[in-house]
């Protein structure tokens, strides 16, 4: 039985017409390893569990094996790829870690693109507001919802994104694989609609989500708001 992706809509500030809405998910659960091997061996295959949580972890392994010797990987259900970012000086400079970056590449493959046309929607209500991260721009690069330069100015826009300052439990923070965050300590705008701030100088390598929190006006519970893309250095 298929279930439906829930999603609701709310103001889009990144347009000049001020009817214009998005459409952002929720309530939608998260899957994990467990779950998925659960769901494995529950349809009678006769893989055991440990059989099953094994030949995962040496296909995962096998995948990052391909990625260091600086290969692509294409399979049903995605496609990855290193690339190098940075700005390079000329034709004889070489990489330096204190300017460029690796960045790996992740894009869906032909089995995951094939079933976003039998995915069922299910529009409800968004009845408690929070605050919304549409777009993060790297203003150095210019680049959108992909990477940030350490130390450097970037611009959170989106909806309902103004905090309090003098809280310390509030404002925008980036969150490493193995959950450590890292707050924003210099803020150089602080609007509902645009955040502008520079980038912690010590985010020098890893995979970061972003996520705003605030306590929004007349409220007095902490909401949480998240860019759906994952960030990297540049």
């Amino acid at each position: 039985m298929l279930c439906a992706i829930s999603y609701g809509l709310v103001p889009n500030h990144l347009t000049d017409d001020q009817n214009d809405c998005m459409a952002v998910t929720t309530d939608n659960d998260t899957i994990n390893v467990d779950q998925i091997v659960e769901q494995m061996i529950g349809k009678g295959s006769t893989v055991t569990k440990a059989e099953a949580i094994s030949v995962i972890e040496e296909y995962e392994y096998a995948v990052v094996d391909a990625i260091l010797k600086g290969n692509n990987v294409n399979t049903g259900l995605f496609k990855v790829y290193p690339s190098v970012c940075g700005v390079f000086e000329n034709d004889e400079d070489g990489f330096d870690a204190s300017r460029h970056s690796i960045k790996i590449n992740l894009n869906p493959g032909k089995r995951l693109l094939e079933v976003t046309d039998r995915i069922e929607l299910k529009k409800v209500e968004i009845s408690s507001p929070q605050p919304i991260v549409q777009r993060f721009v790297d203003l150095k690069s210019n680049s959108i919802n992909e990477s940030f330069s350490p130390g450097q100015i970037a611009s959170i826009k989106g909806s309902l994104l103004k905090f309090d300052a003098e809280d310390e439990q509030q404002g925008i923070f980036f969150i490493a694989e193995d959950s450590a965050e890292t707050k924003v300590s210099e803020v150089v705008k602080n609007k509902p609609s645009e955040l502008l701030f520079f980038v912690p100088e010590s985010l020098t390598s890893g995979i970061f989500k972003v996520e705003v929190r605030c306590i929004l006006h007349k409220g007095k519970t902490l909401k949480k708001g998240r860019l759906l893309n994952e960030l990297t250095p540049g």
